[in-house]
């Protein structure tokens, strides 16, 4: 699958290091831990961030024997919204059977854990302070006209992608709808807030973006991108003062 081939590169390691009890499966490389997202330290220089266990795994093309019985890359979509109080135990025990046994392991101790996916990549962000962070990813297409709808932008979003070559605004849209997406999840409102009223077109990496909340009031929410493959856009937020940061592992197959 060509999503998991942009992805070799990063993972020299299995996700089965360090498990008690789990030798190495041939053919798996080692996780690459990517640096943690710094906390908002332009407003608090002295507060350590708490990091949240998140995985990143790529899904393949099952083989053919058996492929009745494997998470399929399409299969991730399903599961995308999920946690582990919303899936039933033989549901969790079948999908913790097909993913890497570190992936398994963190999730079996975890009191708590939220399934982000979109087609060949499932996100798993472990621990309580998952339920405070808000996450997203999706694929990016190359195609001439925009996957993401373009309702979801504002003004200001709408003339940045406009102004950009037809190669760059799929992924340009893309980007700025996961931020909206895990803003609105990190202050619990999801999509009962427009999307198009919450503007994140900043340019850098990271930024925040202020959520509407009640009664007139506006919600700080520091949101990052991150860059694990040019196939997907994945964005990570957190409102503002709280101090947490996704500390990454990736996975292949």
């Amino acid at each position: 699958m060509e999503t998991n081939a942009a992805l070799l590169e990063l993972c020299p390691e299995p996700l089965d290091l360090g498990v008690p009890g789990q030798s190495s499966r041939h053919g798996r490389a080692r996780p690459a831990p990517l640096a943690a997202a710094p906390p908002p330290a332009h407003d608090h220089p002295d507060v350590p961030a708490t990091p949240v266990p998140v995985f990143v795994v790529p899904i393949g093309p099952a083989p053919s024997r058996g492929a009745g019985e494997a998470l399929s890359p399409d299969g991730c979509l399903g599961l995308n919204g999920h946690s582990r109080a919303t899936l039933d135990g033989a549901s969790r025990s079948w999908l913790q059977a097909r993913l890497p046994d570190r992936v398994s392991a963190a999730m079996a101790a975890a009191p708590h854990w939220e399934l982000y996916g979109t087609r060949g990549l499932l996100v798993v962000a472990c621990g309580d302070d998952a339920r405070r962070m808000g996450f997203s990813v999706e694929s990016v297409r190359p195609t001439s006209s925009p996957h993401t709808p373009c309702e979801v932008l504002t003004a200001q979003e709408s003339r940045t992608a406009a102004g950009r070559p037809s190669a760059e605004r799929e992924r340009l849209i893309t980007r700025f709808w996961v931020r909206k997406d895990a803003a609105l999840q990190a202050v619990g409102s999801g999509l009962s807030i427009a999307p198009e009223r919450v503007e994140a077109g900043f340019p850098a990496d990271r930024g925040t973006v202020t959520v509407p909340g009640p009664y007139g009031t506006e919600v700080p929410v520091y949101v990052r991108n991150f860059t694990f493959s040019p196939a997907y856009e994945f964005a990570v937020a957190v409102p503002e003062p709280l101090a947490l940061t996704p500390s990454f592992a990736y996975s292949v197959r």
